[in-house]
């Protein structure tokens, strides 16, 4: 199969790449290795509420207005991360718990019913028929001036030709699984390898409960532990909107980013590390237990399609590819680098993801024969 614009990775980046393509008439083919698309927004959802519980990327922050805007385009709505009331502070040993007044003010924003919200909108939103997932990408190889790719499905290896590559997915992922040996510089491959992949070795964890009961006694959910496992925590309830404008909240939830780094809680099973979160939540949360519906866990460092052995046994760092080095190749090899890693602007974050799309489709806009 020939198609001019092939895109791999089925997240944020690769779906926009393919509605911004498809608004502009221009033909793509999106290649997703899982077999749901989303990549790092990954949400479990309440069939109750229709609300996706975020075991990815949670917040957009104010400065971010790339993602705000193309939030309104889809017309999806956000809020404020809710603060109101105080925060607690977990202290080493038998220090204690301290409770401070306020929480402080909002600085960041949750999208309503869940990040997964964007990728289910997008998705509605582009052809069905030119997203194909779990076809996990073998051998990309260029020829002249064409690109072949080969990705295995149900067992069986297809072939597609493209004119233009579209990478969606961060640097370390293409060394790992798109044979960079055969088509880029050792300069591109090493700098694609220094580049950390924002996030991957974070692991997050969400209760879930039949009451807000924090809030009610004048918490706000925010937490700062030195015991761990969980180093800090916010407030995950979902919320709607009424037809009055007012916030309505929907599930009662907290979540926690796990403190313990990625290599060492290769130690533990993850059984272990929930009963640890659990145990940590009635420290805080004098019988928390009692108002426990369910539990989510998700560790990313596990996750082949993101996390590579330099994202677990490194110290995480904010993502910096430097894009003018290879300009001259990339532009030559017809390569487009859409991944959040490499934008200019916050790179890793969905803010870093909308912007490196729009140089991207700016740029085959500007170079495209149909």
């Amino acid at each position: 199969m020939h198609i001019n614009n092939i895109i791999i990775g089925g997240g944020l980046s690769g779906l926009l790449s393919a509605w911004y393509l498809q608004k502009q008439g221009i033909p793509y083919l999106l290649l997703e290795a899982k077999p749901k698309l989303g990549g790092r927004i990954l949400g479990v959802n309440n069939t109750s509420t229709e609300h996706y519980h975020d075991l990815g990327p949670t917040w957009i922050f104010p400065h971010q207005f790339n993602i705000q805007q193309l939030l309104e385009e889809l017309n999806i709505p956000y809020v404020e991360q809710y603060t109101r009331g105080d925060a607690l502070f977990q202290k080493q040993g038998n220090q204690g718990i301290i409770r401070t007044e306020g929480a402080g003010a909002a600085s960041m924003y949750r999208v309503i019913g869940g990040m997964t919200t964007i990728i289910n909108v997008l998705y509605s939103k582009i052809d069905s028929r030119n997203i194909k997932t779990e076809h996990v990408v073998t051998d990309t190889t260029k020829v002249d001036d064409r690109w072949i790719i080969k990705a295995q499905n149900n067992n069986e290896i297809k072939s597609f030709h493209a004119n233009n590559l579209i990478l969606a997915l961060p640097p370390r992922m293409i060394v790992e699984h798109l044979t960079p040996i055969y088509w880029a510089s050792s300069e591109l491959i090493e700098h694609f390898k220094q580049v950390s992949t924002w996030m991957a070795a974070q692991a997050k964890f969400i209760s879930i409960y039949h009451s807000s009961f924090w809030r009610e006694k004048g918490l706000s959910g925010q937490v700062f532990s030195q015991q761990g496992p969980m180093q800090e925590m916010h407030d995950a309830c979902s919320i709607d909107i009424s037809e009055t404008g007012e916030q309505v909240n929907l599930t009662n939830a907290l979540f926690g980013f796990i403190g313990v780094p990625a290599n060492h809680r290769q130690q533990y099973d993850e059984s272990q590390i929930k009963e640890a979160c659990l145990n940590q939540l009635n420290q805080l949360y004098e019988k928390s237990e009692e108002e426990l519906d369910s539990i989510l866990y998700k560790d990313w460092a596990t996750d082949e399609f993101v996390a590579s052995a330099r994202d677990i046994n490194e110290p995480p760092k904010h993502p910096d590819f430097p894009m003018d080095q290879h300009m001259t190749e990339l532009t030559q090899k017809n390569i487009f680098l859409a991944g959040s890693e490499f934008s200019r602007i916050d790179a890793g974050y969905l803010e870093g993801a909308v912007c490196a799309v729009n140089d991207v489709i700016t740029k085959i806009i500007n170079t495209d024969n149909r």
